[in-house]
């Protein structure tokens, strides 16, 4: 220890520690690599932490360029800790302090409801602003520290395991987003045995792996039918499906947020749920412009446009569309656009909002809806939904009923006994 803390109060001169053992040429460097000065070992942690962040939110958060840029930054983080350690120089700090600037830049961007929470965003920053601030004075001073008395280097080793802290706090920031419950809570019970029953039971369920959901899927055909295997298209039918898709995005990003759906006088139908999003109904004549008189499919006019979440900052991640008729239209050309309905929906009109006290699918009766002043319906129109919106693809298919990408805001999908997430925006 005595050693160790002799090395730390030698002084520090451009050509090297003045120390018998000094390897001349070695760039200003401690002969072990500047490994026994307290700062240089600060800027490899915290570079070392910052590279660990993007790593984790790059692999399992970030989508899509934001994950491949996230990555590419944690490589070059941890190429810089490692230099920071062997070969000190003030063009490695000045790279560190130019690097870290941009990643945190990146952070301030990576933030938001598909990505990665508002905490870890922040310690991301402040793991960068740390780099920053080091690399800035070793580069101005690469002897900075090489005097410090013993008892400030003791307290700069303290700070390395502050920022292993910060770093793990960065890591579960997301998933304590993601825990938090919400803060809402009904306003009052809408009145009724049956929507006190609902309330009463609305418990915290793992979304779609939850008995409700699959009870659901079990007693709806039509969306098991969704479930069907894609079938390939000759080129003609494929050529074909892919302009009748690229007509759908062009209507999609008509309305690329919640608040310009909203601006356009469409209404919430029910609420955010995991899988399906936040459907946004379009209130008008063009409501049903979607199917033409021989079934077939009008890409530009969807009926619903489908969020993230309700957030008004959230995006478009795919439309939906709706027909009359009394059977299935043929819709998209191909076989592989399987239209759904449900049966025994109540749905409830008021406040710019169409609500849903009951979960879909279920034994609920007219009376039941009665109760809480809702509106029965036996069966509802045809729907599809056609998640055509690049970075929200469904692995399960274009015309997939859910998404597996689309999660309830915080990236769970804890809902209520409805099957709406707990967290809406």
């Amino acid at each position: 220890m005595t050693d160790l803390i002799e090395r730390v109060d030698a002084v520090f001169t451009e050509e090297g520690p003045e120390a018998p053992s000094a390897a001349p040429g070695n760039g200003g460097a401690w002969p072990d690599g500047g490994t026994s000065r307290p700062l240089p070992i600060l800027l490899a942690v915290a570079l070392g932490g910052s590279a660990v962040l993007l790593f984790s939110m790059g692999s399992e958060h970030l989508k899509g360029t934001q994950a491949t840029v996230g990555i590419v930054a944690a490589l070059v983080q941890v190429t810089l800790a490692v230099g920071a350690l062997t070969r000190p120089s003030r063009a490695l700090y000045g790279g560190a302090v130019a690097a870290n600037a941009a990643v945190a830049v990146f952070w301030l961007s990576a933030e938001g409801p598909h990505s990665v929470s508002a905490v870890t965003a922040a310690i991301g920053i402040a793991l960068s602003g740390i780099v920053v601030l080091v690399g800035a004075a070793l580069a101005l001073r690469p002897s900075l520290g090489s005097t410090w008395t013993s008892a400030t280097s003791v307290f700069g080793s303290l700070l390395p395991v502050a920022i292993a802290g910060l770093t793990i706090g960065g890591l579960f920031g997301t998933t304590a987003a993601i825990s938090a419950p919400s803060a809402s809570a009904p306003a009052a019970d809408p009145g009724g045995a049956a929507a006190k029953l609902a309330l009463s039971t609305t418990v915290k369920v793992p979304g779609e792996n939850s008995k409700t959901f699959q009870s659901i899927v079990a007693g709806n055909d039509t969306e098991q039918a969704e479930l069907a295997k894609w079938v390939p298209l000759d080129a003609h039918d494929q050529a074909i499906l892919t302009t009748q898709l690229s007509e759908a995005l062009q209507a999609a990003e008509r309305y690329p947020t919640v608040a310009s759906a909203k601006a356009a006088g469409m209404i919430l139908a029910g609420g955010m749920a995991p899988g399906v999003g936040a459907h946004y109904q379009l209130i008008s004549a063009e409501t049903f412009k979607g199917i033409n008189s021989d079934g077939s499919v009008n890409p530009e006019y969807p009926a619903s446009w489908i969020y993230a979440s309700t957030a008004d900052n959230a995006p478009v991640v795919g439309v939906m569309y709706e027909s009359l008729n009394q059977n299935a239209p043929s819709g998209f050309i191909g076989p592989n656009d399987h239209w759904h309905r449900h049966s025994n929906v109540c749905v409830q009109f008021n406040s710019g909002k169409i609500g849903v006290p009951f979960a879909a699918d279920q034994n609920v009766t007219p009376q039941e809806c009665a109760d809480v002043h809702g509106d029965f319906m036996k069966k509802t129109v045809w729907m599809v939904h056609a998640w055509v919106v690049p970075g929200w693809e469904s692995p399960q298919g274009v015309f997939s009923h859910d998404n597996l990408h689309v999660y309830c805001p915080g990236n769970t999908d804890l809902t209520d006994a409805i099957g709406f997430c707990d967290r809406q925006s």
